[in-house]
């Protein structure tokens, strides 16, 4: 039987990590490619109003599944794992945020 050769980057939070601040990363590039003479706070109560904020959280957590698919494809699957539940409690937290 042969042993795989682990990865110090093959780790399941790691990957939540990953998959939890790169929306938020995206999120802040939209901002800055955006309105820049707004605070971060009004410009959440503008998308808020205008009922594009969860469309926006969508796109911006969209993101995770290619760098899933791109951790699949490096063998790291336990990242991988990793992102995808950050991606599914993203997907609840939006779920959730439309029903109400």
């Amino acid at each position: 039987m042969q042993r795989r050769k682990t990865n110090r980057f093959d780790n399941i939070s790691i990957g939540f990590l990953i998959g939890f601040v790169l929306p938020v990363v995206v999120f802040f590039v939209v901002y800055l490619i955006g309105k820049n003479d707004i605070s971060v706070a009004e410009y959440i109560k503008s998308l808020k109003q205008l009922n594009v904020l969860i469309k926006l959280g969508s796109l911006c957590v969209f993101l995770n599944s290619a760098v899933f698919m791109g951790f699949i494809k490096l063998k790291f699957e336990k990242t991988a794992r990793g992102i995808l539940g950050a991606t599914i409690i993203y997907a609840f937290a939006i779920l959730i945020s439309r029903a109400f």
